[in-house]
């Protein structure tokens, strides 16, 4: 006996000659590996060998996919369906790889804030997470107050997040989170709304980053304003800067809000008699459309980075579209904001690098500088590549072989018939 299902091909995921692998491509990778384990799951209904064979292959899949969870933090509640649980895991992933580069950099710059008096910010309690009551591998429970610095590694996110759980209305309220699957754009969904929160989390950490990498900028520039040579290029530099992703996320808040308020308006207007017609779903779609087309500097427009199409997808939600752009876009103006601020770390050192002999004798304070900035900017200019590849390599060695290894797992007695 044979049984035929219908299964989304799983897109080779390969590193292309720049180490470059975009988020519309490992979305699209694990999108479709738990759309595929979804419905396998389904289609194992049967007592029969074939039926059996497939359960076996489902079991043999879900361990070639564990590392995958132990990479990733594990969702608040047990998610609907395969293909959204790896959604938000890759979601992850791809800002675990932005972390990752940013963790390098602020190991290095956090000598310079010491060398110049500027406060360690990772060092501190999350303002937004309590005392939270966690439980250990032998399953006894103890304390834990959760730091900014345990972001740093999976482990720590792992304990924040269960310790966020506790706390997720005070969350929200401190990060300002409205209208994430409240029911008030359409869908109610209170697993996914947390997830979407834990999200809301790791943007804010990146945030976090990414002031601190300016501040850096700003405490070098005040240091060095008097040294003849360097000091008056290198303050008009900073002082100068002006930021070109504030007004485009500025401008995206504003946009986004005022949307929220009209698809909520139309639904609350055919629920009260008002209109006759439920005109949330068409402001929706046209939310979703500019939200595609709105370009982030220094990166490109959203459309170009995800991929949103809903013949790709088994779960179709418009508002889960919807706020799956909200996140891309926060993840993407952080990303651009680190290539802005540490671009002016970059030229801090070139003009650093050329001063004479003599300013590096007569202010060591220079030559210190320069000597852990160097670092910084050998990374960011490329002199010292590290590539997205490189760095999921690291993190999740087995990535590039998950496709083939489910395919392999797949009972002879499986007709595959493939689709979008």
């Amino acid at each position: 006996m044979t049984i035929t299902i219908a299964l989304p091909k799983i897109p080779k995921l390969e590193c292309p000659p720049d180490g470059k692998i975009g988020k519309k491509e490992l979305n699209a990778y694990f999108k479709n590996i738990g759309r595929t384990m979804g419905r396998l799951n389904l289609s194992a209904a049967g007592d029969d060998d074939c039926s059996l064979a497939v359960i076996a292959a489902v079991l043999a899949i879900e361990e070639v996919m564990l590392p995958v969870d132990s990479i990733t933090t594990k969702p608040f509640d047990k998610l609907k369906s395969k293909e959204l649980e790896y959604r938000y895991r890759a979601r992850e992933l791809g800002k675990d790889i932005e972390e990752y580069f940013k963790k390098s950099i602020v190991e290095i710059l956090l000598d310079v804030a010491k060398l110049l008096g500027v406060p360690n910010p990772f060092i501190v309690p999350i303002p937004f997470i309590g005392t939270a009551t966690l439980v250990d591998d032998k399953g006894n429970p103890y304390k834990y107050d959760p730091l900014i610095i345990d972001m740093f590694t999976k482990d720590g996110q792992k304990k924040i997040k269960a310790a966020l759980k506790e706390d997720l209305e005070e969350v929200k309220k401190f990060l300002g989170i409205d209208s994430k699957y409240d029911g008030s754009l359409g869908i109610k969904a209170p697993d996914l709304e947390a997830e979407e929160v834990w999200h809301k989390v790791k943007n804010w950490f990146n945030e976090l980053i990414n002031d601190f990498i300016g501040s850096v900028a700003n405490a070098i520039a005040k240091a060095v304003k008097v040294i003849p040579i360097i000091g008056k290029p290198i303050y008009d530099l900073i002082t100068a800067a002006v930021d070109p992703t504030v007004t485009v996320e500025q401008a995206f808040d504003k946009m986004v809000a005022e949307y929220k308020a009209k698809i909520k308006k139309a639904k609350e207007d055919v629920l009260s008699g008002k209109a006759a017609e439920d005109l949330g779903q068409k402001i929706l779609d046209e939310a979703i459309e500019t939200i595609l087309a709105i370009r982030i500097p220094l990166i490109g427009t959203l459309g170009d980075l995800i991929d949103v199409d809903t013949n790709k997808r088994d779960i179709v939600m418009k508002e889960d579209i919807f706020h799956e752009l909200e996140d891309a876009f926060k993840e993407f103006i952080q990303k651009a904001r680190r290539f802005f601020k540490g671009g002016l770390i970059v030229k801090i050192n070139d003009i650093m690098a050329k001063a004479p002999g003599y300013i590096l004798q007569q202010f060591p304070i220079v030559g210190k500088i320069l000597k852990i900035i160097k670092r910084v900017a050998d990374i960011l200019s490329g002199k010292n590549p590290l590539t997205e590849c490189d760095v999921l390599r690291i993190i999740l060695p087995p990535i590039f072989s998950f496709g083939s290894l489910i395919e392999n797992l797949l009972p002879d007695c499986v007709d595959v018939v493939y689709v979008e």
